[in-house]
């Protein structure tokens, strides 16, 4: 589409199929279209058309998006052009306060990544782009609609700041955001605190529409502000419950004063939901505050302050019928426990009187279980953490959790069972489906309700004996109303949950005989329950049940079951008498029944089979315990009955696997497997190529058997057993490589569950096999033994299937593909050399993009892999006309490696100018990696490093020249030709000069990223 005479009302009609259209061909076209928009030299003339003259938002919008790709370019316009068009941005907004929400956003976002990129240039001896914040203050100045756009200038502003660009150095991010920070920051959050003090200085018009906004974006603003990343943390926004705000030190006279706390509480309690759920997550930044900002007397008087809040929210309570200040403030109170000690919390003057309000706020809210049920998870923090910390408070204030966490575990265990009829009456979704936030729930109870624990016992006993009976009834009565036998089973699921929840909650160092007998107590319980649903099974089951005892099972595994069991434990006691269970022998032969049962009966229900296995795969990871197993007869029967679990038994040999790490016992294993298993293995890679869910875990069973841990496969001299597993792999590599490339080409969803997870396990199993150390290649060409030969070819064909992106994007696949390449250009660069040309291009491509990815392990293995073929390269150069007649074949393959580097000179070239800009511009962590290959690559391409030279000192002015020249004197001052050990030593001790004065003579130069400089240009 040629957009070089277009229209306003032809690029208007493109905006409208790009923004609003229907017709998939015309929105890619419109696409398309933009793409060329963006690189015609007309785009900014269009853009300012498209503004001054477009009759819709969407014209506005799309000029706006030229603009920030334009500008978002890695070879940035002129200075110059920049400043034109962020001060005609700015003059634009202003003439038009009225534009669409998205339209001043999308303008506002250019006007951010124009100031962040140019925040080092200098013009006239000032920093240019850093007169924003004079800027906006204008704005300030105007009517409320002005104020908006002002106070989004600095929200955005402040946001791009602390956005990690991954395609530009992250060196230079940290630069400017740390400079933004230091600068900036403090002077922007000063102001937003100072508007919303004038916001609650006059009466406040909520119906006004623009003041609410305003109030919204001031918010917004110091929100912004408080989540910055202030040291290059980069903190995972999952773990929430683990933040600590990292606020610098010359903002503490801001902290310090009380009147910034209350203004926060204040808008709380002053302003509508909307706008007070903002302000309570300002003060969740404000309660996360990093202690060591504080001395400890004013950290004590914060922390009074903070409580003193807390205690005015709770006496007031009606804001928290919003499920957003509820979630805030649930945030609120988990972060008080997080960044401050009991001992502290205890020291407070309102803290019994604050600590009786959240207790009777959590009671409330597990009451209230369907309101909000995803803010639960803080309370439970705040209570599992404040009791966790019991033992080690030695303050004489009273704690008082032993009076309020019993109340707190009643009020989950009650609620809970209430809510079942609920749930079942009214067909709601059923809590327990959800069983990632059921663990994560009860993990957390499980702390809390160990504290006075008698009374959580007495309770639960009570609980389970009453329904136990009325469940009872129920199945030996006629048949009945389903509702009831549905609602009875809910109650007892939850009843095994909790169980489970409050043995698995047992400590070493806290627990006592008497809590001991209190679990088996509750345990007996259980078990018996498990003995009257198996005898029922299949007319009478149910699912989540079955679910529940599982968990049961392996709180109970974790806590009585395992090396360090003390045998005296008295939960054996109850037991013994009630079940005749005297030890952990007993348990297991009772885990082994269950599991056998739920094989059998359950095989159709997936939740039920897989958290059975997985429960399998977890007792069998340990040496004492595996003895124990085998001896089982359940166990017996289902190694005599293995074909029926083909994927279970695969996942529970790897754990079996995993746990020998003796040469006898590994020994033991493969007798066992090879020759009358492992036929089994390869048939059903090739029958079921096609599904993840059975390759996966037998290609996974198959490289943990490759891996040589603890030397347990270096086996007998007279043993023949390392080349025979071997050759199986070789065979299963050969059947899934041949069979995965027949699917053809497959979905961005599909290639890697499909694909690439299956070829990166091969791989992996393919490297431990190389480095293993434990077979002896030369002997398959020897003996006339393809198998070695063909898994080197099975090894290409799966590469060249794989795209250069997808090798780079999927991290188990990068780092699982170039370890293998460093094993093969390390001990069989014969086979590198012997590459079709193409291959051997597409080898070295890979490489080439792998040394500039930020996976350090990846970025280290590809300079090793670059270094032996560079070595391999020099040796063979060096030795050239001094070949003996018994080395023709391995001169033939240096001469062939050789020649395919003069056809493409680039290649080796390439490599040398990214590794060189990574030592002079980037944040180069792997520095004794890189410099391994690049002294070959420099005695190799001795021109090419001396055009690179030459264009890096002649770039910069003549004072500097002689600066640099000798900077590069002293790289390879005593650096010999050749590449053995004491001289790559040198060479690497040079480099690190080098990489020295080079930064600062670059630095006193006012550059600290390549830009023009980039050696890669």
């Amino acid at each position: 589409m040629a957009l070089h005479f277009q229209s306003l009302t032809e690029l208007e009609v493109l905006c409208t199929h790009l923004y609003i259209g229907t017709d998939l061909t015309q929105r890619i076209e419109a696409e398309k279209a933009l793409l060329e928009l963006i690189d015609s030299p007309e785009c900014l003339s269009k853009c300012q058309l498209l503004l001054e003259q477009g009759t819709t938002s969407y014209a506005q919008l799309l000029a706006a998006t030229c603009l920030s790709k334009l500008i978002s370019r890695i070879s940035p316009l002129p200075v110059e052009q920049r400043i034109d068009i962020r001060n005609y941005i700015l003059n634009y907004v202003a003439s038009q306060p009225k534009l669409a929400p998205f339209v001043i956003q999308a303008l506002i976002q250019v006007i951010a990544k124009i100031t962040k990129l140019g925040w080092f240039e200098v013009q006239k001896d000032q920093f240019v782009f850093r007169e924003i914040i004079a800027d906006v203050k204008k704005f300030l100045q105007g009517t409320v609609e002005h104020c908006i756009i002002g106070v989004i200038i600095l929200s955005e502003l402040t946001q791009e700041m602390n956005l990690v660009d991954y395609s530009r150095p992250s060196a230079k991010h940290r630069k400017i955001a740390t400079s933004f920070r230091d600068t900036s920051l403090k002077d922007i959050l000063v102001l937003a605190c100072s508007l919303l003090k004038e916001v609650l200085a006059k009466p406040l018009n909520l119906q006004d529409q623009f003041q609410q906004n305003l109030v919204m974006q001031v918010l917004k603003l110091v929100l912004n502000c408080l989540n910055f990343d202030f040291i290059g943390s980069s903190a995972d926004e999952s773990a929430d419950d683990l933040c600590t705000v990292q606020i610098p030190t010359t903002w503490r006279t801001i902290f310090l004063e009380p009147e910034t706390l209350d203004l926060f509480f204040n808008l709380y309690h002053s302003l509508p939901p909307l706008l007070s759920q903002l302000a309570l997550a300002c003060l969740v930044q404000f309660a996360s505050t990093r202690r060591s900002l504080f001395s400890s007397p004013e950290r004590a008087k914060y922390l009074g302050n903070l409580i003193k809040g807390v205690k005015r929210i709770l006496e007031n309570p009606q804001g928290l019928s919003d499920p957003g200040n509820y979630h805030e403030f649930c945030r609120f109170l988990a972060r008080l426990k997080t960044n401050y000690q009991l001992g502290e919390l205890v020291m407070v003057k309102e803290y019994p009187e604050v600590i009786r309000l959240i207790a009777n706020f959590t009671i409330t809210s597990l009451q209230h279980w369907e309101f909000a049920p995803n803010s639960v998870h803080y309370l439970l923090t705040l209570w599992q953490r404040m009791v966790a910390s019991v033992p080690f408070v030695k303050s004489t204030e009273p704690h008082l959790l032993d009076t309020y966490a019993p109340e707190i575990t009643k009020a989950f265990i009650t609620s809970r069972l209430e809510s079942v009829a609920i749930v079942v009456r009214d067909h709601l979704d059923d809590p327990l489906d959800d069983t990632a936030t059921v663990f994560q729930q009860l993990e957390q109870l499980c702390t809390v309700s160990r504290c006075e624990y008698e009374k959580t016992c007495t309770l639960l006993v009570q609980l389970f004996d009453q329904n136990a009976q009325n469940y009872q009834k129920l199945l030996h009565s006629a048949p009945g109303i389903p509702v009831d036998m549905a609602i009875q089973e809910g109650r007892l699921a939850w009843l095994v949950y909790l169980v489970g929840t409050v043995v698995g909650g047992r400590l070493t160092y806290t627990s006592t005989d008497e809590h001991d007998a209190m679990d088996g107590e509750l345990s007996c319980r259980v078990f018996q329950l498990i003995s009257l649903m198996d005898t029922g099974l299949p007319r009478c089951s149910n699912e989540k049940i079955e679910l529940a005892i599982l968990w049961f099972l392996d709180q109970f595994r974790k806590t009585y079951v395992g090396d360090q069991l003390q045998r005296t434990s008295k939960v054996y006691a109850r037991m013994s008498e009630v079940l005749g269970i005297t030890d952990d022998n007993h348990v297991l032969e009772t885990f082994m029944t269950k599991i056998v049962t739920n094989l059998k009966y359950w095989g159709r229900c997936e939740p039920v089979i897989s958290r059975t296995l997985q429960f399998l795969n977890d007792l069998s990871v340990g040496y004492i315990l595996l003895k124990k197993l085998v001896k089982i007869d359940a166990v017996k029967f289902m190694l005599k009955n293995h074909t029926r679990m083909l994927i279970g038994l695969a996942r529970d040999l790897r754990g079996i696997a995993f746990a020998l790490n003796t040469k006898t016992s590994y020994t033991m294993l493969f007798d066992w497997m090879y020759p009358a298993y492992l036929p089994v293995l390869q048939r059903a890679v090739e029958q079921w190529y096609a599904e993840p869910a059975c390759t996966t875990p037998i290609l996974k069973l198959m490289a943990e058997l490759m891996q040589n841990r603890s030397q347990r496969l270096n086996f007998d001299v007279s043993s023949p057993n390392g080349i025979l597993l071997f050759r199986e792999a070789s065979k299963m590599i050969c059947t899934y490589g041949n069979q995965i490339l027949s699917l053809g080409s497959l979905s961005k969803d599909q290639i890697y569950p499909m694909k690439l997870k299956g070829i990166s396990i091969c791989y992996s199993a393919l490297k431990s096999a190389l480095c293993g150390n434990y077979v002896s290649f030369g002997v398959f060409k020897l003996y006339g033994d393809n198998h070695f030969d063909n898994v080197l070819q099975a090894f290409v064909k799966m590469l060249l299937s794989v795209s250069h992106s997808d090798l780079l994007q999927y991290r188990k696949l990068s780092q699982s593909y170039y370890p293998l390449l460093e094993c093969l250009t390390q001990d069989h660069m014969s086979f590198i050399t012997n590459l079709e040309p193409p291959v051997l291009l597409y080898v070295l491509t890979s490489i080439s993009e792998g040394l500039t990815t930020l996976d350090t392990v990846v970025s280290s293995s590809c300079c090793t892999s670059l270094d032996h073929i560079v070595t391999y390269l020099f040796k063979h150069i060096a030795k050239e006309g001094k070949k003996p007649l018994r080395c023709r074949e391995a001169a033939q393959a240096g001469q062939r490696l050789l020649h395919f580097m003069q056809q493409n000179p680039d290649v080796l070239q390439q490599m040398m100018s990214v590794l060189m800009n990574t030592i002079v511009f980037e944040d180069c962590r792997n520095q004794w990696s890189v410099s391994r290959p690049l002294l070959g690559l420099i005695l190799l391409n001795e021109k090419h490093f001396s055009e690179l030279r030459a264009s890096l000192i002649n770039s910069l002015p003549l004072p500097k020249q002689e600066v640099l020249a000798q900077c590069f004197r002293t790289l390879m001052e005593g650096v010999e030709q050749s590449l053995s050990i004491k001289n790559r030593d040198r060479f690497t001790q040079n480099l690190s000069v080098f990489r020295r004065d080079m930064a600062e003579a670059l630095r006193c130069h006012g550059l600290t990223e390549p830009c023009g400089l980039d050696m890669m240009s």
